[in-house]
């Protein structure tokens, strides 16, 4: 059995000779070395150079001295029609400089005629040199191909930094400026980075070329000329040869404009999310302090004659402590803490019972407008929260309207765009679109990036709180919806309020819906009220007493168990605060009904942690009453609670 094996390559070879004894020479020549070639012998410069044109060669051999053609401008043909070929001279007597010059111009080699013994040796290495040329031009190619492509740019600079030596196509585009330009010297880029940044940029660049850092890395904005700056991220490293000289230096440029917006919009959020934790507590203690004011001047109202002189002055207490619940709702609506109090609605109905409110709040030099259709639409919303949004977005329009303007309020039913199609249910989904729209001064682009930012104000003189839109946003997001804003300067500003569309018709209410007035009076029954905050614990028991209850308090969850343990469990309501040191209400009223699984639960605070929490509290407690409260709604919650509304 053989071994079939491949037979060996012929090679094309173009022999520009004018004598056939040596052509039939170097024929045997390379045979015998076992080069088989099929050789095409010219003597000629036009049929070497019709050869050349017409024709691919793995080798070219050339004779120096010929009638019509000498070796160097053989060798200048190839190069200049066949660019990868590897020429060959061959002479008889040739002079120093001219053979330097042959293998300056492009020859792969020179061999004198007494010494061809060299030549099956030469075309070898012609060949392998031929090899390593397309390698090389492919490699090229395929760079040159990643340089255009790259959104990445990179540099190549010479090792002492004199001159930039390469520069890819995205530089320019990255950095704005021509590749001309960039390439005058190696710190031509330093001109196009920002004021800024230039000090900075330029000292670690300097410290890097002198050698002192190992390597140069910074973040940096380049100037455009009536644009943003861009962000870019520039690279540099030293490229070292066998014996660790630095042969280059190679900079990596990248736009990093789109992360580092992504960044600060991530700072902005855990900004924000900083903020309304802190407002949300801040409102929590407020509202405690608030229901001692407004519910202890309730009761000493109650006492006193109606010609006493204090009534004024107690009326003026409790006018105080609402205004100053109004603003504490502000700050929890903000931090989405609030305990919202949603049903399905027809906004419609509570537009038309809005309008005139409305219309005494923006005044007689506003021009109102009010579209609404006439068919019902029905959303799932706390009431009051979406009063709140549309009261804070009219006083913002009236504001915007001092010489008078147009304020339009308009209902519509629309679909989603693809941004918000997921968050209302899909594709098929629609939504309740509520339009204000005013003809105001407008709102310029460097405020409207920040006009849903908690205490951002642009009403210094007017003592604005910089809640108002800060609570829209909270508000609606809290509802499931989403807040759109357009704003020209000196044209005017339109807010559209997305709220999903409540379409079964399940949900919808009817008239039997509507509760009775609970009872104000109390009976047998007793209540224990648990709440960190003293004053309050004696308000509420005061409260409470004087209407019938039987109440007992305690500081905290542990106290509070001591107690039903030691009543054996016979206590009616548990009356708790939600967010408590040492015991939560919830999870005080789940080990009080392990005591009593009679036990009724009414919740009172000022907000939960998140929504999740406030879905699983309310759903196990039989009734919930907000802080702050009054004598009535406290009454009216723990009637409610007991099952004692008529």
């Amino acid at each position: 059995m053989t071994l079939a094996t491949t037979p060996p390559r012929t090679l094309r070879l173009l022999h520009l000779e004018d004598s056939a004894r040596d052509g039939r020479y170097i024929e045997d020549l390379l045979l015998e070395e076992g080069l088989c070639c099929a050789i095409t012998q010219v003597a000629r410069r036009a049929p070497f150079e019709a050869a050349l044109r017409t024709q691919q060669f793995d080798v070219v051999i050339c004779d120096y001295s010929l009638p019509d053609l000498d070796g160097l401008s053989a060798v200048r043909l190839v190069r200049a029609l066949a660019a990868d070929t590897p020429v060959i001279i061959v002479s008889g007597s040739i002079d120093a400089p001219s053979a330097v010059q042959c293998l300056r111009e492009g020859a792969t080699d020179l061999l004198l005629k007494d010494r061809l013994e060299r030549l099956p040796s030469a075309v070898s290495r012609a060949l392998d040199e031929r090899e390593r040329r397309v390698r090389l031009r492919e490699v090229e190619e395929r760079f040159q191909q990643l340089a255009a492509q790259s959104p990445t740019g990179f540099w190549f600079i010479a090792a002492d930094a004199s001159r930039v030596e390469y520069v890819s196509h995205a530089v320019a585009a990255l950095w704005g400026e021509s590749a001309s330009v960039l390439t005058r010297e190696a710190d031509a880029f330093l001109a196009r980075v920002h004021d800024d940044d230039r000090a900075r940029v330029t000292a670690a660049w300097e410290h890097w070329v002198g050698g002192d850092a190992p390597s140069f890395d910074e973040e940096l904005r380049v100037r455009w000329p009536g644009d943003e700056p861009r962000w870019l991220h520039h690279s540099g490293t030293r490229l070292t040869d066998g014996a660790g000289r630095v042969t280059q230096l190679c900079c990596i440029t990248q736009d990093i404009t789109e992360r580092k917006a992504m960044e600060a919009r991530m700072q902005h959020t855990q900004r924000l999310e900083a903020v309304g934790r802190l407002a949300g507590g801040i409102a929590h203690d407020f509202n405690t302090l608030l229901t001692v004011i407004t519910a202890t001047s309730e009761l000493a109202l109650a006492r006193i004659e109606p010609e006493d002189p204090l009534i004024a002055d107690l009326s003026e207490i409790r006018s105080a402590g609402e205004r100053g619940a109004g603003l504490v709702a502000q700050l929890i609506a903000f931090s989405r803490q609030q305990i919202m109090r949603p049903r399905v609605l027809d906004p419609v109905e509570l537009l038309r019972n809005l309008e005139r409110l409305l219309l005494r709040l923006i005044g007689a030099h506003i021009r109102f407008t009010l579209q609404l259709p006439t068919v019902p639409v029905f959303i799932r919303v706390d009431p009051g929260q979406l009063e709140q949004v549309l009261l804070n977005l009219v006083v913002n329009a009236r504001d915007a309207m001092r010489a008078g303007g147009e304020l339009s309020l308009s209902l519509d039913v629309v679909k989603p765009d693809a941004d918000l199609a997921e968050k209302f249910g899909g594709p098929t989904a629609s939504c309740v679109q509520i339009t204000v729209s005013d003809s105001g001064v407008g709102i310029p682009p460097e405020v409207q990036r920040r006009i849903f930012e908690p205490f951002f104000t642009t009403k210094v003189t007017e003592g604005g709180t910089g809640l108002g839109l800060s609570t829209v946003h909270g508000i609606v997001e809290q509802s499931g919806g989403s807040v759109r804003m357009q704003s020209t300067v000196g044209v005017g500003t339109t807010f559209r309020i997305l709220l999903p569309q409540v379409q079964d018709e399940s949900q919808r209410p009817t008239m039997s819906e509507v509760p009775a007035p609970p009872l104000l009076r109390g009976g047998a029954a007793v209540v224990l009220v648990v709440d960190d905050d003293q004053a309050l614990r004696y308000l509420v028991k005061r409260t409470l007493s004087s209407v019938g209850y039987t109440v007992l308090i305690a500081e905290n969850g542990p106290t509070a168990l001591r107690l039903m343990e030691d009543l054996g469990g016979d206590v009616d309501l548990l009356l708790t605060d939600i967010v408590m040191p040492e015991m939560s209400g919830h999870q005080l009223a789940e080990r009080g009904r392990r005591l009593n699984p009679s036990l009724r639960v009414l919740f009172m605070s000022g907000y939960t942690e998140d929504e999740v929490s406030r879905r699983s509290l309310l759903d196990n407690v039989d009734a919930f009453v907000p802080k702050p409260f009054t004598v009535t709604s406290l009454t009216r919650g723990v009637a409610r609670a007991l099952g004692r509304e008529d």
